[in-house]
């Protein structure tokens, strides 16, 4: 399943430290426990949702999805920013199959540039295509301005009456702009739990229609979540990696003043994992003048570019990799001749070669560059490691949130921007 390799770090807290954090980690789960740690009691929804899913409504999502696979959709162009798109993509990257093209092909809109918007707009012209808009009011400025154009595509294309068939609103349950305005124009609508936020949201309806549209198994996701809650819900650090993890990183930033953490993938496949751990560690940690600034990096690819300064540049850092230990697509290089001078690798697999690169890179920056390294062992890229994945961030990174003293489940920060872009617009 999942396994935090901690060997390559240099640097390791002592037997004193651990008790310490220890003690801690204790007081963290009882407070979570007694609802008493701040967002505890509002926001912790996630906790056990993988058991208490509405499996009704998971029926619903099955249907509409089977609805538009059967009228061959061609493109479902999927609106959302955030956590209402960063986790979805980070799961149907990292599960999917690549080997073979799947319809209906996701278009993902995330941002409002001018030139991207546009170029998709195009692309879906004339095209058959439907709708995911996702947003717990409506209102997020970005995702509103794109639905609207999107929507009036559509509208123009098949006719207002029709264009209600092919969209979904993902939303707040019982309120707000988007949830109204699906009502009155009869969409499809999924819910978004109350007690449960954006970043936090991946196996909820916020993500699971989109992911069920993408062919995967939305139960073993959940399997994976479940086994994550068991496995993480004791303070023990010998039993609990995701307390480990959450008290390595404290120990990195706290003690020995490191002031970056770089998360290191092997696959592009899985780049989007990388993108969404920033989101949830950075909107739950950064605040009140604390966190650790991160950032992720493709390896090997960004080995060079950035591998000099990995190797030998400030000492500022901790990187922290994810490695997939079985990925399920690989194949065997076969070489009968020398030409290219690459017959030693006759006989290997891509996977033996790239797990070449990943040991010799660890090493190097480790007994070279002195940097410390975590490594998250996954067994495999299947939905059910990906749920685990999710579920075992979520709890490290509100152990580690708490560890630094802030709440893990506001953003407060990410409003200031929005007011600012409001007054420029003049709203």
């Amino acid at each position: 399943m999942l396994k935090l390799n901690t060997k390559n770090t240099i640097d390791k807290p002592t037997k004193e430290q651990l008790e310490q954090y220890s003690a801690k980690i204790k007081n963290i789960y009882q407070g979570i426990d007694k609802q008493i740690l701040p967002g505890s009691r509002d926001w912790m929804g996630w906790r056990t949702y993988p058991f208490d899913y509405p499996q009704a409504e998971f029926a619903r999502m099955v249907k509409k999805a089977d609805e538009w696979k059967k009228d061959k959709v061609e493109y479902v162009v999927v609106i959302g920013i955030g956590g209402s798109f960063l986790g979805i993509k980070a799961a149907i990257d990292m599960c999917t199959n690549h080997l073979k093209e799947k319809l209906p092909k996701i278009i993902w809109v995330h941002n409002i540039g001018s030139n991207y918007l546009t170029s998709v707009l195009n692309q879906v012209e004339g095209k058959k295509f439907a709708i995911v808009v996702i947003s717990k009011s409506g209102t997020t400025l970005e995702p509103a301005v794109s639905f609207r154009l999107f929507r009036e595509k559509l509208e123009k294309q098949v006719g207002f009456e029709k264009a209600s068939k092919y969209i979904v609103a993902v939303t707040d349950y019982d309120k707000g702009t988007l949830h109204d305005f699906a009502q009155k124009k009869k969409y499809s609508m999924f819910g978004i739990p109350n007690d449960i936020g954006g970043r936090f949201s991946t196996l909820t309806p916020v993500g699971m229609f989109v992911i069920i549209l993408a062919g995967l198994d939305y139960k073993a996701m959940l399997a994976g979540a479940q086994q994550a809650y068991k496995d993480t819900q004791s303070p023990d650090l010998k039993k609990n990696s995701a307390a480990l993890y959450a008290v390595y990183r404290d120990f990195y930033y706290s003690q020995k003043k490191l002031a970056v953490e770089n998360f290191v993938v092997y696959d592009p496949y899985y780049s989007a994992l990388g993108e969404q751990w920033k989101q949830i560690f950075g909107e739950s940690e950064g605040k009140g003048g604390f966190g650790l600034y991160l950032g992720t990096s493709l390896f090997t690819t960004d080995l060079h570019s950035m591998g000099q300064f990995f190797q030998e540049g400030t000492r500022s850092f901790f990187e922290t990799t994810l490695h997939v230990l079985q990925p399920k697509c690989d194949k065997k290089i076969v070489i009968k001749d020398d030409d290219d001078k690459l017959k030693f690798l006759n006989g290997k697999t891509i996977n033996e070669i790239d797990e070449c690169a990943f040991l010799a890179t660890v090493s190097a920056h480790t007994k070279i560059g002195k940097t410390n390294n975590l490594v998250i062992e996954l067994d495999n890229n299947d939905e059910f490691h990906y749920g685990y994945l999710f579920y075992w961030w979520s709890m490290t990174v509100t152990v580690n949130a708490y560890l630094f003293g802030v709440n893990p489940f506001n953003q407060p920060g990410v409003e200031a921007y929005k007011k600012e872009m409001f007054e420029l617009l003049k709203k």
